[in-house]
């Protein structure tokens, strides 16, 4: 069985995998080290299980390499988009105008500004990035006001699941009149069965596209505003063509949930291997009580009682652990 001490060698594997090979990291600063000196290679193997990103598999980004565009065409392309691809989750796509999506974060001010009169709230545990504009967190349905403005990610960012009250939280906005925005950002990435119900209170759906594709640096997705939206959404679309143009091409070369089941082998593989629990989130795996790797939750910088593994670091780099492992005589 791998111990802790083989771990931190993989860890350190990884980190110097990302200084040499553009294909092993992030598109930002803080997912690669910054040099190849040990200091900076030993601080980005000490937070290298922090955060959760699009797994760069030979595949995909061969397939982004691949792509060709006619930067001219690009800029002046429709904005159309077949709903028919995305899966039924109980929301009607059909009562939304779809537009390009900039980000998740600049439609959410976007959200907010439209209700200057309201208190924007989030449920505590959600996605951290929320926090960056969002002071007022709640913990208990009953803390919804007619007030508020909701903004909620689905599946929930705390476990990558639908919340277990989903259905009662959405049935109270409609009661209170509370307009919601839901982030589906980690939904192609699920094998949960996820269908809502109580959905007239949605305003606002974004579906970014950064954690399913390494495009974290380009930013695109799909942003849907409840009809009859406001005109400056299609005047002055706060998305781009170029993310826009990536992501129609995905929808139209691969199935909604092809990088999910293209990870299932490794998920098993890195699940066995590392001896956590599958969870139905293809890009982690739960951490059992008393496991050696307790302190590795993704979430620790802000979520500590998390129990979650990123397991993107082995993904990607799949070939050269596996090989480490079988000179230790850990793999056949």
């Amino acid at each position: 069985m791998l111990d802790r001490q083989q771990y931190e060698q993989i860890k350190w594997i990884i980190a110097r995998s990302e200084l040499v090979d553009p294909k092993k990291r992030g598109a930002f600063s803080y997912q690669k080290p910054k040099s190849s000196s040990t200091i900076d290679l030993h601080h980005r193997v000490s937070g290298l299980q922090l955060g959760l990103r699009a797994v760069q598999t030979n595949e995909m980004v061969n397939w982004l390499r691949d792509i060709k565009m006619d930067l001219l065409d690009v800029n002046q392309m429709e904005h159309g988009f077949d709903y028919n691809l995305l899966p039924d989750i109980g929301l009607r796509y059909q009562e939304f105008m779809m537009t390009p999506l900039g980000t998740t974060i600049h439609t959410a001010l976007e959200f907010i500004n439209m209700h200057k009169d309201r208190t924007p709230v989030i449920f505590k545990n959600d996605f951290w990035c929320y926090k960056e504009i969002i002071d007022n967190e709640i913990s208990e349905l009953h803390n919804l006001q007619s007030n508020h403005l909701l903004i909620i990610s689905v599946p929930f960012f705390k476990d990558f699941k639908q919340r277990k009250d989903m259905d009662q939280v959405l049935g109270r906005c409609c009661e209170l009149g509370v307009p919601v925005m839901l982030d589906l950002i980690w939904l192609p990435l699920t094998n949960e069965r996820i269908y809502m119900r109580n959905t007239d209170c949605v305003e606002v759906i974004t579906h970014s596209m950064t954690k399913l594709l390494p495009m974290g640096g380009i930013k695109g997705g799909l942003c849907f505003w409840r009809s009859p939206a406001q005109k400056r959404h299609t005047t002055y679309p706060l998305g781009g063509n170029v993310g826009f143009y990536i992501t129609k091409k995905y929808f139209k070369d691969f199935n909604y949930y092809h990088v999910r089941d293209s990870l299932a082998d490794l998920n098993k593989k890195w699940c066995d291997i590392l001896h956590v629990k599958q969870s139905d989130f293809v890009l982690a795996a739960e951490i059992p009580k008393g496991h050696m790797l307790e302190d590795q939750s993704l979430h620790a910088h802000t979520i500590p009682e998390s129990k979650l593994l990123s397991l993107v670091p082995f993904f990607e780099n799949d070939r050269s652990v596996t090989h480490y492992l079988q000179d230790q005589g850990l793999l056949d």
